[in-house]
């Protein structure tokens, strides 16, 4: 724990200093505090559970540093480095990486961005305006825990927006350092690569977006070779804005070779809606479905979310998610608790309920 703390105080004492010497660039420090009281039914041991929650509420608990400088000639230096942590305990999140929400360096010019590191897979920019819920406490995430946080290490990318379109590809030599750290001879071993096409007109956007991730040989005693194993996500979404009333609509396809054969193929759709009753109070709907193809499995959960906003900065929210579990599926409302203890059993309902508060700087 001392080394931790230690090493967690030169890293702020480094970024106070950057900022401090900054002088030709622009460097903004900013960051996100949100969390809040969760309650759980029907958890698998029985009764419920009342916690702080340390992953997300209506957002993730971040800070970082970005920043750019102009080298001319219309072209930049960009950088972002941002670190998540659980509020509840104050621990760094994405596996005790100093910034492991983001961590990347590039160039931009009116031909898009190129930048390099620790970067979203593009299945963010292309599903961040039609999933309301998308990585929040419950969202897509209780079902496909990989979409509430698309991050892949050692990653190469370019993301160029062109009046309203917007085109993206992304590959990374090895997804994640600390599981599946790839950059060896096998060329597809712990690769991963995404893309994302879409267009937004002033009261309509639709896109499409692909990631794929391969996986490694890490078979325990004659197990399964994974190394040629892929994993791919396809969707399609759009949104109407109809007045102030936004309705969203997502469909995604997933197809994993690694997993078991009666959840190799699912599909995940949705269906959402958000409304301004005035300018501080916002009430938000999506309806998910989700089934495997070669399986009774599957589940249904409706979130329903009322937010209100002291100021531009902080607001209070409760949002409550309902889970509906088909054959033996133990899929949770809550993101990450999906079969895990604080699971229902199997073909079993759960409800959970959040109270919260959120602070921008």
């Amino acid at each position: 724990m001392q080394r931790i703390a230690t090493s967690l105080t030169t890293t702020l004492l480094l970024c106070a200093g950057a900022i401090t010497s900054a002088q030709a660039q622009n460097v903004t420090l900013y960051g996100l505090v949100d969390t809040g009281i969760e309650r759980l039914d029907n958890t698998s041991t029985g009764g419920s559970i009342t916690r702080m929650p340390s992953i997300a509420g209506s957002a993730a608990s971040r800070w970082g540093l970005r920043g750019s400088e102009d080298l001319g000639n219309g072209l930049k230096a960009v950088f972002t480095l941002e670190s998540g942590f659980g509020l509840d305990t104050g621990e760094t999140q994405q596996g005790g990486r100093a910034f492991g929400r983001q961590a990347f360096v590039g160039l931009s010019g009116q031909w898009g961005t190129l930048s390099l590191g620790r970067q979203y897979s593009m299945l963010f920019p292309g599903a961040a305006n039609t999933d309301i819920f998308l990585a929040q406490i419950y969202g897509a995430g209780a079902f496909d825990t990989y979409l509430a946080g698309p991050r892949l290490d050692n990653s190469i990318a370019y993301l160029g927006k062109f009046s309203g379109v917007t085109a993206g590809v992304l590959y990374s030599l090895g997804k994640d350092a600390q599981n599946c750290a790839g950059e060896s001879s096998n060329s597809s071993e712990c690769r991963s690569w995404s893309a994302v096409l879409k267009y937004d007109a002033p009261t309509w956007g639709v896109g499409t977006w692909v990631d794929e991730q391969n996986g490694r040989d890490n078979r325990p005693a004659g197990g399964a070779d994974l190394s040629d194993k892929s994993d791919r996500r396809l969707a399609l979404n759009g949104y109407v804005l109809l007045g102030k009333t936004k309705l969203v609509a997502n469909y995604m396809q997933r197809r994993n070779e690694a997993a078991v054969q009666a959840q190799r193929k699912s599909t995940l759709w949705s269906l959402g809606v958000s409304h301004p009753l005035s300018t501080a109070v916002m009430l938000e709907a999506q309806y998910y479905d989700f089934d495997y193809k070669d399986s009774t499995d599957g589940a249904q959960m409706l979130v329903l979310r009322g937010t209100y906003a002291f100021s531009k900065r902080t607001a209070a929210y409760t949002t409550l998610g309902f889970m509906r579990n088909d054959g033996k599926a133990r899929f949770s409302p809550s993101v990450g608790a999906s079969n895990t203890a604080l699971a229902p059993l199997a073909g079993r309902n759960q409800t959970g309920l959040m109270v919260g508060l959120r602070h921008a700087f």
